[in-house]
């Protein structure tokens, strides 16, 4: 007696994998991308929170410099000295577009001058958005 598969066989099966593969890679695609976005976002929310709350307890200006590659907290006076950094978006591979890509906050925690700021981050077809006030609050945009 002679063990093993036909090649009719084994060409179903090839073809039933390939089928469920083309139909779920769509799916992981953008649950991947919808997970790269969050994450990117909840980072860059975290990074202002604390350059914000920095401002606060040294009593001191801060700026704030958002970039696709790094974010970058520098508190201002006769002598600049960045003192918070963290890797951007592109880390993740998302996209970054920010309405002003520099911004600064009071002593008090409040924004100074035009801190209003919308960035949109954004990967394949997952997409979401954070906007700055002259509060100083950051919040996500639905």
């Amino acid at each position: 007696m002679v063990r093993g598969f036909t090649l009719i066989e084994v060409l179903t099966v090839v073809v039933i994998i390939g089928i469920l593969a083309a139909v779920g890679t769509p799916r992981v695609v953008k649950t991947l991308d919808r997970l790269a976005v969050g994450r990117a976002m909840n980072e860059t929310i975290a990074f202002y929170r604390t350059a914000r709350l920095a401002a606060v307890l040294s009593g001191r200006r801060v700026r704030i410099e958002f970039s696709p590659d790094d974010l970058r907290a520098v508190f201002e006076g006769s002598s600049d000295s960045t003192f918070l950094v963290a890797s951007g978006p592109a880390t993740y591979g998302v996209s970054l577009r920010v309405s002003r890509p520099v911004i600064r906050l009071q002593a008090t925690g409040l924004g100074l001058g035009g801190a209003n700021t919308k960035l949109v981050l954004r990967r394949g077809a997952a997409a979401d958005s954070l906007a700055t006030s002259r509060l100083g609050r950051i919040r996500r945009i639905r």
